[in-house]
Formats: structure tokens, C-alpha cells, sequence
């Protein structure tokens, strides 16, 4: 009941505030058209501006008030029960006794695996670039047979590609 009678009481007071803030909106323009006529400005020029300035003001101090969305309208409480819910979960975070973490149990990887063949290969022979599906270089007629893509570093046996020139682990050369 008490919220009802502060929403009428607040929105007389602003009802009269918007009509006293329009009574001297238009004494202000009864002043500025006075001002303009002695000039001696066109009458039309003179009510095509204050129709402009009355146009710009007076539409601010009457528009309609922000209205809910239908998503608040249907869910007023979600603010309220977001923040709510914060502090809850803070407050079991605070009660919790720490816990000691687990051992992580690590997957052994088997790197015994086999590589596909490149797309791209080059003629032993001539140094035509070919691609893999073919049999024969075009070029020499040499037979191409399936190369190794991987290599292994003789020093640390670690395995390399065979474009790789210098093992990235132990810095030997390979061939």
C-alpha cells in the first residue's frame, strides 16, 4: 500500500514538474518570436524555427517511460538470484576443507607407428619433381620405389624426418 501511494505521490510531482518546465518552455519562445519580429524576419521563417525548437524540446519532457522487456517480465528474480548464488557458492568454497591433489596418472604412448607417404617425391636420377602415384619419372624412366619419409639418428635414436639435416636433440649430423 505505501508503494502505491510513493508511485502516485512521485508521479504528481513529476506531472508538475513537466507542466512548470513547459509553462516556461513557451514563455521562452513567446520572448525569442518577439525578439525575431523586431528584426524584421520573415513571419514564416519565424514559425518554421519555433516549430523546430517547440518540436525538440517538448517531445523529451512527454516521451513514454523505458518498458520492461518480456524476458524481465517473465524472469524478475534473475539478477537477484545470480548475485545470491555467488555468494552462496563462496561461502561453500570457504566452509570446504582444502584438498590434497591427486597423482595424475600419465598414458604410456607408443611411438611405434607408421608415417604415410609424401604427396610430393623428387627422381633419384634426374631430380624431377613427381608425385607419388606415379610409377615411373616421366622424365628418365627411372622406376621410383617407396622411399623412407623417417629417419633415424644413429648418435640418440631419435626419429627425424629425412629432410632434416641435423638432429634438433644431440646436433649430429645425419645422413
Amino acid at each position: 500500500m505505501k508503494t502505491e501511494n510513493k508511485k502516485e505521490s512521485s508521479s504528481k510531482k513529476n506531472n508538475f514538474l513537466k507542466i512548470l518546465l513547459l509553462i516556461i518552455y513557451l514563455i521562452v519562445l513567446i520572448f525569442l518570436y518577439i525578439i525575431l519580429m523586431e528584426f524584421g524576419i520573415n513571419p514564416l521563417l519565424i514559425i518554421l524555427i519555433l516549430g523546430f525548437v517547440l518540436l525538440l524540446f517538448v517531445g523529451s519532457l512527454f516521451r513514454k517511460k523505458k518498458q520492461k522487456s518480456i524476458y524481465s517480465k517473465m524472469f524478475p528474480d534473475k539478477k537477484k538470484r545470480r548475485s545470491q548464488d555467488f555468494h552462496r557458492k563462496l561461502e561453500l568454497k570457504i566452509e570446504r576443507t582444502p584438498e590434497k591433489p591427486a597423482q595424475k596418472d600419465f598414458k604410456e604412448v607408443n611411438l611405434n607407428f607408421k608415417y604415410r607417404k609424401s604427396l610430393i617425391n623428387k627422381c633419384e636420377n634426374c631430380g624431377m619433381i613427381i608425385t607419388s602415384y606415379s610409377k615411373n619419372c616421366p622424365t628418365c624412366g627411372q622406376a621410383l620405389g617407396m622411399k623412407e619419409i623417417v629417419k633415424k639418428c644413429k648418435n640418440c635414436g631419435m626419429l627425424i624426418t629425412k629432410s632434416v639435416k641435423v638432429c634438433p636433440i644431440c646436433r649430429k649430423r645425419t645422413i
